[in-house]
């Protein structure tokens, strides 16, 4: 399973040949270019979305993966995946890469507890759903 992480703003999104997943609380209100998952069980729960001290946020949050179980999510996203015919997917919630964000934190959970590396995604990293179009040079 190829998994990456980024925010709603990505405009790349919508090219990729990806399945992006919601683990925000909250999704965009705007009409997006592209359709996604949504596995709320990643997104911090209320009480802890809460907390505003980052070191205590994501002492709770990994509390809350705990008791999810590595098991669980892994097989929920191997799950997605392959429903998607083994397209990478894409873990989404809003802060900006070098933010503080949970989806990071989720990242090195899982590479921690289970050997899944999740890299923030970056221009080229996965291919396009199909070629942009090019406009002819002559």
């Amino acid at each position: 399973m190829e998994l990456y992480t980024s925010h709603w703003h990505n405009k790349e999104l919508a090219d990729l040949a990806a399945v992006p997943i919601a683990i925000s609380r909250g999704k965009p209100r705007w009409r997006l270019p592209y359709r996604f998952r949504v596995l709320g069980q990643l997104a911090p729960a209320r009480e802890i979305f809460g907390i505003e001290d980052p070191d205590k946020f994501a002492a709770a949050y990994l509390t809350q993966l705990e008791e999810l179980g590595v098991e669980k999510v892994v097989s929920d996203l191997v799950r997605i995946s392959a429903q998607h015919g083994g397209r990478p997917l894409v873990l989404l919630c809003w802060e900006k890469p070098g933010q503080p964000c949970h989806r990071r934190a989720l990242a090195l959970w899982l590479e921690e507890r289970a050997g899944v590396v999740a890299w923030e995604l970056e221009p080229g990293m996965i291919p396009y759903a199909s070629p942009p179009n090019q406009e002819a040079l002559f």
